[in-house]
């Protein structure tokens, strides 16, 4: 069984509509505000999420996806990368409180279909980009380690001389995750499950 349950993200404007024709610096501060409730939002829906999931994974289904927002850092990006984060690991703390002894045979990925550009912008953020890292947690997990090959930073190194380079399918990690797990046949992994897919070496994810 599948479930998705994706999550919307929340933003207001109820602050910026009562301040029209502030000067800058007013403006600037109701943002903050603004995007402080945004983040606030954005926490409960975490959490929200993530005991969801764990009741349906405690019940018929073997594979919950969700979505957590606030990635899209093209501002301001060392203030709102922290918030997500955090949002993060507030997720999987509580998928790990939900699923209780369930979460010895439980592997859960964060990933991203885009990366970030390796130089900042003028907004103090980065635009969207090509490499990416992927997050893994979980008891059945063979953790501890850093998966992948570091493409570098140096001259050369980055995909069109601004991204980072990306080295593996991050496809290949859910699918060596389901071959674990569930026993998914390789054929069908890369055919049908994920089309055109090459698994590569088998990383050794699981315990």
């Amino acid at each position: 069984m599948r479930l998705i349950h994706k999550a919307a993200e929340f933003y207001s404007d109820l602050l910026h509509g009562s301040f029209e024709g502030g000067d800058m610096e007013d403006g600037e501060m109701m943002e903050a505000m603004a995007d402080s409730i945004a983040a606030s939002n954005r926490s409960v829906t975490a959490r929200s999420l993530a005991s969801f999931a764990a009741e349906r994974l405690r019940e018929d289904a073997r594979i919950a996806s969700f979505s957590l927002g606030g990635w899209d850092t093209h501002r301001g990006q060392v203030n709102r990368m922290g918030g997500a984060l955090r949002h993060l690991s507030s997720a999987i703390s509580e998928l790990r409180s939900g699923l209780g002894p369930d979460w010895d045979r439980t592997v859960v990925l964060a990933m991203t279909e885009f990366g970030r550009t390796v130089r900042q912008n003028g907004s103090a953020g980065t635009d969207h980009g090509t490499g990416s890292a992927l997050v893994m947690a979980g008891g059945a997990l063979n953790g501890g380690r850093v998966l992948g090959d570091w493409p570098g930073l140096g001259q050369g190194d980055l995909f069109a001389d601004r991204d980072l380079m990306p080295t593996r399918d991050v496809r290949a990690y859910a699918a060596w995750a389901m071959a674990g797990l569930f026993g998914s046949d390789r054929a069908a992994l890369e055919g049908q499950i994920f089309p055109g897919l090459d698994l590569g070496p088998d990383p050794g994810l699981l315990r």
